[in-house]
């Protein structure tokens, strides 16, 4: 009798130690994020991969996936390895609304980490950070009005773009041009930067004429546009434009032998703009969020053969070099959570660094009231039919 009591209550405390103990793998279960198994860290992004624009995003891809296959290969991070589940969001803004819910919702990715686009990663902004909560790390895009004031959820690297028209302006002023033009995309987007080139022009002189030149989104024939600008006879362009309007001015400018500097901004800084543009972008500069991707440095170096290795189609680039250092940064991040990977421990870890050094970006700083890493840019010309560096970074909202 007592060894049937002395069974039943063995029972019963092994049921009830079942009970808890899978009650508390529950809780332990519970911690870890959305996207994140003992194996695996599931993030993922919007990139445009088709189209005018896939000039950007294919190499940003494999700048970003290229970091990941490498760490992956050397066995992850915590015991995890890294799947990146990308969209093409055809850069359509409600197309990237439609990718940022299946990514969230059916794919359940622990957080959007360097999606593309400007306009079109701010559409999927109230999903993303108002409904879900989701964090949306280092994109390759970003205004003004993303970082000030700041937004819970929101980091980046990439200066804001009304600071590299200021930067430009200076630039162009101080390189001595007292005539400009400034060609932009006729969208709110592009005019927002183009405001900010006669801020950074009167920083350094005031005897500058200015003349603002809007052009249609998608134009392609240039030819009229540029006989028109001629007439106003000045020594230096800057397009703020996409990177086949840019491409097409500059050919223009150099068919109809107009003498003129020609500039831009950051998104001309590819290896396409010169692969495409040819002789007629020799001179052109612009600014860069980092060093040239020629640059003889072990973080560099790393890159060229992490690049050839797991993206042996994509010639070394400005765009895959910046996401392959934004990929560094993400990952470093993971590395310094302590306790369960989730959104929240994620968000906590990005902002223990301080001067954070990837040896391709500036240093990167984040904290909870500086989500914009960097001001820094680092200035660059095409000279023998490459990018080169004019000089070190330097701060966008400064008097350099």
């Amino acid at each position: 009798m007592n060894q049937i009591k002395h069974s039943r209550r063995h029972i019963v405390l092994g049921a009830l130690s079942l009970a808890i103990g899978s009650m508390f793998t529950g809780v332990v279960h519970a911690q870890q994020g959305p996207g994140v198994t003992d194996r695996e860290i599931k993030i993922g992004a919007w990139i445009t991969l088709t189209g005018p624009i896939a000039a950007y995003g294919i190499p940003q891809r494999a700048g970003f996936e290229a970091y990941l296959k490498m760490i992956n290969d050397r066995g992850g991070i915590k015991g995890r390895k890294f799947e990146y589940v990308v969209e093409d969001n055809g850069f359509n803004p409600q197309r990237t609304v439609t990718a940022a819910r299946k990514l969230i919702d059916r794919d359940e990715v622990l957080a959007i980490v360097h999606p593309l686009g400007t306009a079109q990663s701010a559409a999927a902004f109230d999903y993303v950070l108002g409904e879900a909560k989701v964090p949306l790390l280092l994109p390759q895009a970003g205004l003004l009005e993303w970082w000030r004031p700041v937004r819970d959820n929101l980091y980046g690297t990439l200066v804001y773009y009304e600071a590299h028209g200021r930067a430009m302006g200076r630039w162009m002023a101080k390189d001595g041009h007292k005539n400009i033009v400034i060609v932009h995309e006729a969208l709110s987007v592009f005019e927002s930067v183009a405001k900010e080139v006669p801020v950074g022009i009167k920083s350094v002189r005031g005897d500058v004429t200015t003349e603002y030149y809007p052009v249609k989104f998608g134009t392609t024939d240039f030819g009229p546009i540029v006989l028109d600008i001629a007439r106003r006879k000045p020594d230096a362009v800057i397009g703020i434009l996409q990177q086949g309007e840019t491409i097409a001015m500059a050919k223009e400018i150099v068919q109809q032998g107009i003498k003129t500097a020609v500039y831009s901004y950051g998104p001309a800084s590819t290896n396409s703009l010169i692969d495409t543009g040819g002789a007629a972008v020799e001179g052109l500069r612009a600014v860069a969020h980092v060093v040239p991707p020629n640059s003889d440095t072990p973080a560099v170096r790393e890159y060229r053969e992490a690049l050839a290795k797991y993206s042996p189609g994509e010639k070394p680039d400005y765009g895959s070099l910046f996401s392959f250092g934004n990929a560094k940064i993400f990952v470093e991040a993971v590395r310094r959570i302590d306790g369960p990977i989730n959104r929240a421990s994620l968000v906590k870890a990005l902002e223990t660094l301080k001067n954070f050094e990837t040896g391709i970006l500036p240093p990167v700083t984040f904290g909870p009231q500086q989500h914009l890493g960097t001001l820094a840019l680092q200035r660059v010309e095409v000279k023998g039919g490459k990018w080169q560096a004019v000089g070190g970074f330097v701060d966008a909202e400064s008097n350099w």
